[in-house]
């Protein structure tokens, strides 16, 4: 089920917060119950094979961590200065994880394996049909992140039915944010009340994120479609419109998902992180990392930089380690060498600002802005190459024919309603072509103007006035009758 369908808009949302509530009146452990179940539901829109992943995923990893929480209990009862990390704690741990990494593995990469295998041995050898879980990425990140909690005995109070809403809680099941148990299950067991300060805020967020996903990410989904298809086509211009619209295209629909999932806790009485802090105004690639998938950059740096040492053990450890957290980085997003190319490539870039970072302080901030953003841009490009052949393909006709003139078919594809009208009313001639121009840049100047001037969505301060209300509920039905088909979510596949 996605975020942006109507049946979840319409439906599934309302009896959500609504029986929630409802139940909550009657006892919190009904309500998170009733919540868990929804989760279920929610998840098994994706199929009932990926359900029973997930419950097998959910037993498999409380055992585990039952097992590391158990062996801590007997340490400490009996005084062991280690506390619970034994050879069998350990062993434990190392189980968890190559649980979690293995299945992640075996779903995502499988494929990945045999195709670069057949490369190499000049073999044929068949693929393997195997379905891809939905937010398998993040639902491993997540299990791991429990089991290691686990073994340092952050997570010794925790019940069974608390995990598991912890495990499959539906607004950050697919895309995350990943959250440890210790950030999500102590607001289970608060006293939550109806807020209509919370709900309004809640709502709020919602129809933003809603609108991000439905009226902007979509609109230039289609222009970097169409660029794709037709890349032979292209022209210079039409290639940089293509790689700025992806730019846009997928911090619209990630950041418009988080805002969503933000939204939908707190109508449900709890808050989850924030995930995107104004990514695109980052003035350094180290920067960039500070404000995008905020949670995914935490996770890396608790889980694998710091046990690596992080940066205290030398320069050129420091280096390996942030060349070591990327390369999990891009593994981690999908099983194709552009992604390991752009985890690989990002890492370096950060190793080469902590190298010169006293000369590049010095630098003008719109210099390094401009240039952190190219950087991005250009990056993005390799993310959604299907290959690193049609990579070479899209950096060569950005080179190849540098004029500034663009398909109309592409330019089409952001023609605003209406502005024929306007332009009418006001008397000035126009053609389709200056139609087709004049949405263009107004569509891109727009989305420069959200990513770089207004207040983060979740630092901003949501006003219960009459002319606020009525221009949510404006917005809202915008988004509505814009849905004439529900577009996946790009970090659905990761």
């Amino acid at each position: 089920m996605q975020f942006n369908s109507l049946y979840f808009v319409i439906l599934f949302l309302p009896a959500v917060v609504g029986g929630y509530w409802l139940l909550n009146r009657a006892g919190r452990r009904a309500a998170d119950l009733f919540l868990l179940v929804m989760s279920f539901i929610f998840y098994a829109f994706a199929g009932w094979e990926s359900l029973a992943l997930l419950l097998i995923g959910i037993l498999a990893n409380w055992l585990i961590g039952y097992g590391l929480r158990r062996n801590k209990s007997v340490a400490a009862h009996a005084n062991d200065p280690k506390a619970g990390q034994d050879g069998r704690a350990k062993a434990l741990l190392v189980l968890g994880i190559l649980f979690n990494a293995g299945t992640l593995g075996i779903f995502k990469y499988t494929n990945f394996f045999i195709e670069n295998l057949n490369v190499i041995l000049r073999q044929d050898l068949p693929l393997v049909q195997l379905i891809l879980p939905l937010g398998i990425s993040f639902l491993a990140f997540s299990q791991i992140t429990w089991i290691v909690d686990s073994y340092r005995g952050e997570t010794m109070d925790v019940t069974f039915s608390e995990y598991a809403l912890y495990a499959c809680y539906f607004p950050r099941l697919t895309q995350g944010p990943i959250m440890s148990a210790g950030e999500f299950v102590p607001q289970l067991r608060e006293k939550r009340s109806w807020d209509w300060e919370r709900a309004v805020r809640g709502s709020s967020m919602f129809i933003l994120g809603l609108s991000k996903k439905v009226l902007l990410s979509d609109t230039f989904g289609k222009a970097v479609a169409w660029g794709f298809q037709y890349i032979d086509l292209t022209t210079s211009a039409d290639m940089i419109l293509t790689a700025i619209a992806y730019t846009f295209q997928i911090y619209f629909d990630f950041s418009g998902y988080s805002d969503m999932a933000i939204g939908v806790s707190l109508l449900c009485g709890f808050d989850i992180p924030v995930n995107f802090d104004s990514p695109y105004k980052a003035l350094s690639i180290t920067d960039f990392w500070r404000r995008w998938h905020m949670s995914l950059t935490s996770f890396l740096r608790k889980y694998i930089y710091f046990p690596l040492g992080g940066s205290r053990k030398g320069r050129l450890r420091t280096y390996v380690n942030i060349m070591i957290v990327f390369l999990v980085s891009g593994i981690w997003h999908g099983a194709n060498w552009t992604f390991i190319l752009w985890g690989v490539l990002h890492g370096a870039l950060q190793c080469i600002e902590r190298a010169g970072k006293g000369f590049l302080e010095r630098i003008w901030k719109p210099v390094r802005w401009l240039a952190t953003f190219l950087l991005v841009t250009l990056l993005w490009l390799l993310f959604r190459s299907s290959s690193l052949f049609e990579f070479r393909r899209a950096l060569y006709h950005i080179q190849m024919d540098r004029t500034i003139d663009a398909n109309g078919e592409l330019l089409g594809i952001f023609s605003l309603p209406g502005l024929r009208y306007l332009l009418t009313a006001l008397g000035i001639p126009y053609s389709d072509d200056t139609v087709f121009a004049v949405s263009t840049v107004l569509f891109y100047g727009l989305a420069f103007f959200l990513v770089l001037v207004p207040e983060n969505t979740q630092r901003r301060k949501y006003q219960t006035s009459a002319a606020t209300l009525a221009l949510m509920l404006v917005l809202a039905i915008v988004c509505l009758l814009s849905m004439s088909s529900v577009s996946t979510f790009i970090y659905n596949n990761f």
